[in-house]
């Protein structure tokens, strides 16, 4: 079988949890024979090479690629993950199956490039592997789960698990939690694992020194979720009463954003009285190798988590024969499965639960300890031994692999209901109907006409709506069209881009209506990628693209898949779209109340309103030309509100439906008039009201990852400093 295995950590760029499973994966599934790639980003180059155990690993350098000027970091990174996949696939030939992380979002583009049929993906299954989404993680952590782009890769990694075509997950507590997010059950399959004999065969020959006092040892993050802070309120309980042990700490410091500190910093300074008793020791991480001595040295371990998967630290423990404490908030307990004979599990939701199964603990002798360790290693050996696990995955793989079909209905992260008809707009079936809305652009509009002639989509007509023009050299370019038989012109009396795009759309015969304005071009496979689209998805109602700025302009605008609530606040795509005439002429008539602009983003609230959503195709198919005379290039901070408000009229169960979600990200992020893109957060603001991205700073703020916690504090509080010099630049 040919895997492949998109992660976004993998030593010794990046470690973590993640990794440490692709990487037994990887090894399990080479060992027994299959040809198995990990793709991984680095930060030290792009690199193709061979581990021992016959897996391939692909590192690319992050960072790199075009769409890092348009999109936020991490969005770009995804995009990068999709382009190096491509890349491989022409290089190396097609795998056989894909399985990709839902943590970050990484392998959104891949997902939703194979949704929008792309031939080179539409025959391989992509397997998301969840390990816990940060949808979820920030919540516990008290991050405010509204603020951008953190909402968005939320939302993203939604996405990403409602758009693959299996999912799988190691503890039931995580399945159990996600499960609403899909129809399909959750398959579960706990982590594989072992520990390199050579390495655990030296620390055994070793004497492990015991330690004066009984201690529990937690290792990982000093994170809030991983109930650190939980924990030591609990065991200063039981040190007030008199109980003599030690709990030692090894691991990374974590911010905890509600209060703007460091949750080991807090820590240090809550408890330093018994740090400097020997009550409480606190060590910075270590290479997990290293972690052996000191667990084996320890009394037991805890894994005391508010909210976990399937915990490494656990495993690792129970592997090697220590008793563990743990909670019941997570995977860690269905490895002990048994508390008091695995190991304890207490209840974080029941008053004093922890401290009295860790008195329990402590005063239990060496040889019940013994017994319950050895009890945790024939249980954790039982659960993830390779043979068994590479049995399970194979057997999960083949059958997806087997059941593999392209949907037929789109994953929108938020789903609605379509409303019934007014009126049946029937139309010639598969004819495109192109409007194009015509005031006195007679020098461009042979540019806009030939783009479309120029599509690979033949069976169209298009309808030009002169919406009383007045200049003579523009009404005459009008008369080299009147003897095409492709195209039809309607005159009107002015009264409108509005009131034009619904006459054009009622005049139409075709059963879908595209509208392109009569300075802008589209690329020649736009319409036929479209419709494509159309009729594979039938609860999709229109199809878009990315948009690529020309004549006053080379930027990009990224264009998303309508999202509700986002769309309430902030507009996510241009007027470019090729619409199912009945959708449009039930639900999505322009309002000419709409009388400064955005009537375009007024019909897509409607249209939503009603049950009918858009997708994108993130690639840029339209070209807008940026003119200094143009509509859009008029707009100010009062006008967009105005406009905002006037759209909101007449969308007020929608807007009330999400009012809670609409108040906290206006809350979170500011006013409307200063979104342009849900993927960045760090912004500037051109006179224009275009927004331009400035990646600097968010770089930056990524790279700290990659260093020592003291180290990085450092950066951090420079990093602020600077962020807020620069925000308070941002032009009004």
């Amino acid at each position: 079988m040919k895997i492949w295995f998109l992660t976004g950590e993998f030593a010794p760029d990046f470690g973590g949890g993640i990794g440490t499973y692709v990487e037994n994966c990887a090894k399990m599934f080479a060992k027994a024979g299959d040809d198995v790639t990990v793709i991984v980003r680095s930060i030290n180059g792009n690199k193709t090479e061979k581990a021992k155990e016959g897996y391939k690993i692909v590192r690319f350098q992050q960072g790199e690629g075009d769409e890092y000027q348009f999109l936020g970091y991490d969005n770009a990174l995804a995009y990068q993950y999709y382009e190096v996949i491509m890349k491989m696939i022409d290089k190396y030939g097609k795998p056989d199956i894909i399985e990709m992380q839902e943590y970050n979002a990484y392998g959104q583009y891949i997902i939703q490039n194979k949704l929008m049929l792309k031939e080179k993906l539409k025959d391989i299954p992509l397997v998301v592997h969840l390990h816990t989404p940060s949808f979820e993680t920030l919540k516990i952590n008290q991050f405010n789960t509204y603020e951008l782009p953190f909402y968005w890769i939320g939302e993203m990694e939604k996405f990403c698990i409602k758009g693959a075509d299996a999912l799988v997950c190691p503890s039931q507590f995580l399945a159990d939690k996600l499960q609403y997010l899909v129809d399909e059950k959750i398959k579960v399959i706990n982590l594989p694992f072992d520990i390199d004999k050579e390495e655990l065969e030296k620390y055994e020959k070793e004497e492990i020194a015991k330690p004066e006092k009984k201690t529990i040892l937690y290792f990982g993050r000093t994170e809030y979720r991983k109930g650190v802070v939980q924990m030591l309120k609990g065991a200063e309980k039981l040190w007030k009463k008199g109980l003599d042990f030690k709990i030692k700490i090894i691991g990374g410091d974590t911010r905890l954003e509600s209060k703007g500190t460091y949750v080991g910093e807090d820590i240090k300074k809550k408890y330093a009285k018994y740090i400097d008793s020997g009550n409480l020791e606190m060590l910075n991480s270590i290479p997990h190798l290293d972690l052996i001595p000191h667990i084996l040295g320890a009394t037991a371990i805890t894994i005391p988590s508010l909210y976990e998967n399937f915990p490494n630290t656990c495993i690792y423990s129970m592997w090697l024969g220590k008793p563990v404490l743990v909670s019941k908030s997570g995977g860690q307990a269905e490895m002990v499965e048994e508390s008091g004979k695995n190991g304890l599990i207490f209840d974080w939701n029941k008053d004093g639960d922890f401290e009295e199964k860790l008195q329990q603990l402590l005063e239990m002798s060496d040889d019940e300890l013994e017994k319950m360790g050895n009890n945790a290693k024939e249980r954790i050996h039982k659960l993830c031994n390779m043979e068994d696990n590479l049995k399970m995955r194979r057997e999960f793989f083949e059958e997806t692999i087997k059941n593999n079909k392209a949907k037929t209905k789109f994953p929108f992260v938020e789903e609605m209901p379509k409303d019934e008809y007014h009126e049946d707009y029937k139309g010639e079936k598969d004819l495109l109907s192109v409007v194009i809305p015509y005031y006195n652009l007679g020098i461009t509009l042979p540019e806009t006409i030939e783009s479309i002639k120029e599509s690979t989509y033949d069976k169209y007509e298009i309808i030009i709506v002169n919406d009383g023009s007045t200049d003579e050299e523009s009404i005459k370019v009008l008369d080299q069209y009147k003897e095409d038989n492709k195209i039809r012109i309607i005159n009107i009396e002015n009264k409108g881009l509005a009131n034009a795009r619904n006459v054009g759309a009622k005049e139409a015969k075709g059963e879908f209506v595209a509208f392109i304005d009569a300075d802008d071009k589209i690329d020649k496979t736009f319409y036929t990628k479209a419709i494509n689209i159309l009729h594979q998805y039938k609860n999709v109602s229109y199809v878009y693209s990315w948009v690529q700025y020309f004549e006053g302009s080379t930027a990009v605008w990224p264009t998303f898949n309508v999202h509700i609530p986002y769309l309430l606040c902030a507009n996510m795509l241009a007027a470019f779209v090729v619409i199912r005439k009945n959708d449009f002429l039930n639900f999505g008539q322009n309002r000419t109340k709409m009388e400064y602009g955005m009537e375009d983003y007024d019909g897509w609230v409607s249209l939503a309103e009603h049950g009918c959503l858009g997708v994108s195709i993130p690639e840029k198919l339209n070209l807008y030309r940026i003119r200094k005379d143009s509509m859009s290039r008029q707009f100010n901070k009062k006008m967009r509100i105005y406009l905002y408000e006037t759209s909101r009229e007449g969308h007020e169960k929608l807007f009330e439906k999400y009012s809670k979600d609409i108040y906290m990200l206006l809350l979170t992020n500011g006013q409307p008039y200063y979104w342009n893109n849900p993927t960045v957060a760090v912004y500037n603001v051109s006179q224009e009201g275009t927004v331009q991205v400035d990646e600097r700073i968010l770089k930056i703020e990524r790279m700290l990852n990659s260093f020592p916690g003291r180290v990085a504090r450092k950066i951090y509080r420079g990093l602020k400093k600077v962020k807020h010099a620069f925000q308070k630049n941002i032009k009004k």
